[in-house]
């Protein structure tokens, strides 16, 4: 256990992955807003599994590919195109004959959850990593990430604030919005998109699991203190901030694991968010 002294003395450690956890946090629980609200959380669990596929099978196809191939399966860019294209789907595809679109996507997300599984029993080297897509393990962060998920985050903040009221007005009145000639298919899969984008760059640095629970769980703590739509977004980037910054520190002082500190911290904002809205109604 490391007390708080030592904790403060080691910032050179914990600098960029809080830096990180802090970006992953404040977007994820932006975006979370749309995803409750939407209803489409089981969307968000989808999008963090193909993400975790995807990184899994590039460390799969490195594995077995030969010579110069190799390089060309980066774990990043098959993570993003992957989740892309499964944004995508799910914001385009309405037919699904007798299937129900939840029955779709919960194909996607336990085909994905599968494979992943099995692609890191197959694999030796990168099975740590497998482990930490899926739960979660920013102890260390890849230097890249530092940029890449603050500007990523910086950038999608940009696009929600440029196209607020046209992404609130077709997540919440959509049959209004095409008669009002809205191209809201368009704009849905531009939201899908976003969120696609943030799911595949914070589950390559934070894993599945907390980005999952920064998705949904901030939102849904904030709905339960408020029903301001503008303090809801607020709240929910400020919860998300403080579940990853807090989630790292437990996990650093107390050696927890990473990913299932923020998580647990995640939850922990949620049951006090309960707690108060039943103070409030009694």
């Amino acid at each position: 256990m490391t007390t708080f002294a030592e904790f403060i003395n080691s910032y050179f450690l914990w600098k960029d992955p809080m830096i990180v956890g802090a970006a992953a946090g404040a977007v994820c629980g932006f975006l979370g807003v749309y995803v409750v609200l939407r209803r489409i959380i089981f969307v968000s669990a989808a999008l963090t599994q193909i993400s975790s596929f995807g990184v899994g099978l590039a460390f799969y196809l490195e594995a077995y590919s030969l010579g110069v191939f190799a390089s060309l399966f980066d774990p990043f860019i098959l993570s993003l195109l992957l989740t892309c294209l499964a944004a995508v789907f799910f914001a385009l595809k309405r037919d699904f004959s007798r299937v129900s679109t939840e029955g779709v996507i919960a194909f996607g997300f336990l085909l994905a959850s599968g494979a992943v599984v099995i692609i890191g029993d197959k694999i030796t080297k990168g099975a740590h990593d497998i482990a930490n897509i899926l739960f979660g393990s920013a102890v260390v962060v890849d230097p890249a990430d530092v940029l890449i998920i603050p500007a990523v985050a910086l950038v999608v903040f940009i696009i929600h604030l440029i196209y607020y009221k046209d992404f609130i007005f077709i997540s919440f009145d959509s049959e209004t919005a095409r008669l009002f000639k809205y191209p809201v298919r368009l704009l849905n899969t531009g939201l899908l998109i976003t969120i696609a984008v943030v799911v595949a760059v914070t589950t390559r640095a934070l894993g599945a699991l907390p980005v999952f629970a920064l998705l949904a769980l901030p939102a849904l703590a904030s709905l339960l203190i408020t029903e301001n739509l503008k303090l809801v977004f607020i709240f929910s980037v400020v919860i998300g901030i403080l579940s990853a910054t807090l989630g790292y520190f437990f996990s650093f002082i107390l050696s927890l694991p990473t990913g299932a500190s923020m998580t647990v911290c995640a939850v922990a904002f949620f049951i006090l968010a309960l707690g108060l809205r039943e103070l409030r109604k009694g």
